[in-house]
C-alpha cells in the first residue's frame, strides 16, 4: 500500500505537519450508530491523536497549532461523512 504524504497535495507549508497528523490519524475516527440508524460521524479520538502527533514527532512549540489546524480538517471531515 503506497502512503499519501503532504508531497501528493498542494499545501502551504504551514499546513503541511497537521496534513500529515491528520493522514496519520486515519484509524482514529469515532463512529457511533443509533437504534438502526445510520452511523454517526463522531470525530477524532483525542487520545490517539496524542500518540501520532508523538509518534510524528510534532515540536512542542507547534503542537497547539497542528491541533487547532487538525482540528479544522476534522470539522470539515465530519460534516462531509455526515452528509
Amino acid at each position: 500500500m503506497q502512503r499519501i504524504t503532504a508531497e501528493d497535495y498542494e499545501l502551504w507549508p504551514e499546513h503541511a505537519l497537521a496534513w500529515e497528523v491528520y493522514l496519520g490519524c486515519g484509524t482514529q475516527w469515532v463512529k457511533t450508530r443509533g437504534f438502526g440508524g445510520p452511523p454517526v460521524w463522531e470525530g477524532l479520538n483525542y487520545a490517539g491523536v496524542e500518540v501520532v502527533m508523538r509518534k510524528y514527532q510534532v515540536p512542542a512549540e507547534l503542537e497547539s497549532e497542528v491541533f487547532a489546524q487538525l482540528q479544522v480538517l476534522e470539522v470539515e471531515t465530519v460534516n462531509l461523512l455526515n452528509r
